[in-house]
């Protein structure tokens, strides 16, 4: 699917018709209602959180800019089949494999509801409670420090035989799978998942970075920050990023960012949407 932005600005004769400034010239700042300067913002994470994430920001009196950079594509009969087999826990590191689960239908959660769940931070957690799912332990956004709950709460209770089910995406960090090793945790890897590139034309990028230009970018995973660096738009028109900030969820997400713009990388103080909005 290709991404077609629809923002308008009038033009000084009043026609309405879409002007595309030159690279790097940037309009006089606006204000919010509570008189903080208005930052227009790129998303890039994959729909639906970034239409969630831009409503976010509207709330907070900026300007979102929404480019998703990846699609889900799900892997329903693989996800039932691994549910089907003996697990000690399930394990998720997003919030997608949770939309995975929700597409097996009520009947399947009803089955998994009393499973014991591990999510790696809040918002995984929430999402697999709304699903139906009543014992769910929820992390600080780290794989290791799940690893380490996993070891806690399921110490004499997993086995090679009743491994704990890790549903995963493909591409994915490393952290948890990591972790479990190090720490002999039995594990079976679910791919209930995979990220795919979207569709986006140099035009539609284009746009969104310089008709006006963003202030700041967000950056939910490395994955994204390689996908944007690759887009051949992003190589060629290097200048178009000379102010802006790129905003990281974790410290791993801003080692992934080219050498050149490291100094205009800031990372979250804990890996959480909150704490990431909060650089603005």
């Amino acid at each position: 699917m290709t991404f077609r932005p629809k923002a308008t600005l009038p033009m000084p004769n009043g026609s309405g018709a879409k002007p595309v400034m030159p690279c790097g010239q940037r309009p006089a700042p606006a204000f919010s209602k509570a008189g903080a300067e208005t930052v227009r913002v790129l998303v890039t994470r994959p729909e639906p959180s970034a239409t969630r994430t831009a409503e976010k920001l509207r709330l907070m009196g900026h300007d979102p800019v929404v480019l998703p950079l990846a699609r889900a594509v799900h892997d329903t009969p693989a996800t039932r089949a691994a549910l089907a087999t003996p697990h000690a826990a399930i394990a998720v590191t997003s919030a997608e494999a949770i939309r995975v689960l929700e597409e097996l239908g009520a009947e399947t959660i009803a089955l998994h509801r009393e499973d014991l769940l591990f999510a790696v931070g809040a918002a995984s957690a929430e999402a697999a409670k709304r699903l139906g799912f009543r014992r769910v332990v929820a992390g600080d956004g780290d794989g290791a420090a799940l690893a380490a709950l996993i070891a806690r709460d399921l110490e004499g209770r997993i086995s090679i035989e009743r491994p704990l089910l890790y549903l995963a995406g493909k591409p994915r960090a490393s952290g948890l799978e990591d972790a479990l090793e190090e720490r002999r945790i039995p594990a079976n890897i679910c791919e209930c998942y995979r990220m795919e590139d979207a569709s986006i034309t140099e035009q539609a990028l284009q746009s969104c970075l310089t008709a006006p230009p963003v202030d700041a970018i967000l950056f939910y995973s490395a994955e994204s920050m390689r996908r944007f660096f690759a887009l051949p738009f992003t190589k060629a028109c290097k200048h178009a990023l000379g102010e802006v900030r790129f905003l990281c969820l974790s410290e791993k997400i801003r080692g992934a960012i080219p050498a050149h713009l490291q100094q205009k990388a800031d990372v979250a103080g804990v890996p959480t949407e909150t704490s990431l909005l909060a650089l603005l």
